[in-house]
């Protein structure tokens, strides 16, 4: 699962700009915890979370910027509360969010279109959830797709790299019709490479 070659990256200089990420993740996790588990579980998630950070996870706006930090919080208490430790059960976890994320107008898009197209807009997804560090190539050839992450610091927490298998495979899974074929085959403290087979 997320046990790729684990390989020794360039040490990540101090970046000068600050990393963010869109409300929408949190606001999709947070529908996601409250209808699955009740508002108890939710309230346990917010109150182990950084007091400065919950925020983010107590009133999400979608098109709010916030702190990488609120998102790394958010995956670390989620994968001890809800998922209790277990690799397995935060990665079901992230495609659930993942879907829920996923307005029913791109969910009948996605089924419409090619793994190989799904794949290609990865990139631009990247930029519109995102902004700071951290670049995103695919490259599409002979049914298998190659996603490169770069210059993003936060590999080494194994919960990025759930994020990555939770966030893309449902996007191939609704695109091909089937359990998507994703799996880590490198990564470093600021790179990562996943390979999906289109087959």
């Amino acid at each position: 699962m997320t046990s790729g070659r684990r390989t020794t990256s360039i040490p990540p200089p101090v970046w000068s700009v600050r990393s963010e990420v869109k409300g929408l993740w949190f606001v999709s996790a947070r529908r996601l915890l409250a209808k699955r588990y009740g508002d108890e579980i939710l309230a346990a998630v917010i109150a182990a979370m950084p007091p400065e950070l919950r925020d983010a996870m107590a009133a999400p706006l979608p098109s709010e910027w916030y702190p990488e930090e609120a998102l790394q919080e958010a995956l670390r208490v989620v994968h001890q509360v809800v998922a209790m430790g277990s690799a397995d059960r935060m990665l079901q976890l992230l495609e659930d969010c993942t879907l829920v994320g996923i307005n029913h107008f791109w969910r009948t898009a996605l089924r419409v279109a090619s793994a190989e197209f799904s794949l290609r807009a990865l990139p631009a997804t990247w930029k519109h959830m995102r902004r700071g560090p951290g670049v995103l190539a695919v490259d599409v050839a002979k049914a298998r797709g190659v996603i490169r992450y770069t210059r993003f610091p936060y590999f080494d927490d194994v919960n990025y790299r759930l994020l990555v298998l939770g966030a893309v495979g449902p996007l191939l899974s609704i695109s091909t019709g089937s359990p998507a074929r994703l799996k880590i085959v490198d990564y470093g403290a600021t790179h990562l490479t996943a390979e999906a087979d289109l087959s």
